[in-house]
C-alpha cells in the first residue's frame, strides 16, 4: 500500500482541534530509522492517532531558517551540553505557508519550552520585528543574529488526545546554506512530544522493533555537516549513524 493510502486510513484533526495538544512545555523523545520501515509502522497507528489535515493535505512541507551569532555560540552551547540552551529560527509551516519566529529552549531538567509569534517575512536577513523578538526572548538586547542553516523536510503530524501527545514524522531531510547542501532522502526523524511521560503507542512500537531513542538536533547536525571546521566531537557518532542508515537504504 502506498503512503497516500496509508495516510487516508487515519481520522483527520484540524489545526484548531490540535490546539488542545499544543505542548509548548513538553518532553521530547526522538528516533531515527529508514524510510522503508515507515509504511508498516503507519499501518498499525490509525487506532491510536488522528492526522493533521489542512485543505485536504496530510503531508506538509516545512522550511526552517536557523540563526546564530558570529561565534556560533548557540551551536556550541548544545555541543558542550550546556543546560538552559536555546535555538532561534524562522519556520514556514507546511501547506498553510504560515510563518513564525520561534525560540526553542531546552531546560536543564530535559524539558522543551517554545515561544513563537506570527511573522510575515521568511528570509535569511532578519527584519526589525524578528530581531526584536529574538532579543526579547533571549534577554540579549545587543545580540546580532545571522543566518546559518536552512533545514527542509516533509512532515506527517499524528495526534493522540488521550493521553495528549503529538507525533511528528519528518521525511526527505535536507540541510543547506548559501553555498552547499546535504540530503538524507531515505531516513525518517520521528519525535514524540508529551506533556508528561505517559504510555505512548509509538514509543512502544519503537521498542518492539528495537529502535532506540536517539538524541538529535536538526540544527546541530546540519551545521556540523556543512561546517566541518566547527567543534563537533559530540556529533561524530550522530553523523556516522545517520550516514550508515542512509547508505544501507
Amino acid at each position: 500500500m502506498d503512503q497516500s493510502s496509508l495516510l487516508r486510513a487515519f481520522q483527520p484533526i484540524s489545526l484548531k482541534e490540535m490546539d488542545a495538544v499544543e505542548l509548548i512545555n513538553r518532553i521530547d523523545t526522538k528516533f531515527v530509522f529508514q524510510a522503508a520501515l515507515l509504511p508498516s509502522f503507519l499501518a498499525t497507528l490509525p487506532a491510536s492517532y488522528r492526522i493533521l489535515e489542512i485543505d485536504g493535505i496530510r503531508s506538509h512541507h516545512y522550511e526552517t531558517l536557523y540563526f546564530d551569532n558570529s561565534d556560533f555560540s548557540l551551536y556550541l552551547n548544545h555541543h558542550n551540553q550546556r543546560g538552559n540552551r536555546y535555538k532561534l529560527r524562522l519556520r514556514r509551516y507546511g501547506s498553510s505557508s504560515v510563518c513564525y519566529m520561534e525560540m526553542k529552549r531546552k531546560t536543564n531538567t530535559g524539558r522543551t519550552i517554545k515561544a513563537r509569534r506570527r511573522t510575515f517575512d521568511f528570509h535569511p536577513e532578519l527584519v526589525m520585528e524578528q530581531e526584536d523578538f529574538f532579543r526579547e526572548q533571549t534577554g540579549e538586547r545587543n545580540a546580532c543574529w545571522q543566518f546559518t542553516t536552512k533545514v527542509s523536510f516533509d512532515r506527517i503530524t499524528l495526534v493522540s488526545l488521550n493521553p495528549p501527545e503529538r507525533l511528528t514524522l519528518d521525511l526527505g531531510l535536507s540541510f543547506s546554506d548559501h553555498h552547499q547542501s546535504r540530503q538524507f532522502p531515505d531516513l525518517v526523524v520521528a519525535e514524540v512530544k508529551q506533556g508528561s511521560r505517559n504510555p505512548s503507542v509509538f514509543i512502544r512500537l519503537m521498542k518492539d522493533h528495537h529502535i532506540h531513542p536517539f538524541s538529535i538536533s536538526k540544527y546541530c547536525l546540519g551545521l556540523s555537516l556543512l561546517h566541518p571546521e566547527l567543534k563537533q566531537n559530540l556529533f561524530k557518532k550522530q553523523q556516522l549513524f545517520i550516514q550508515q542508515l542512509q547508505n544501507r537504504a
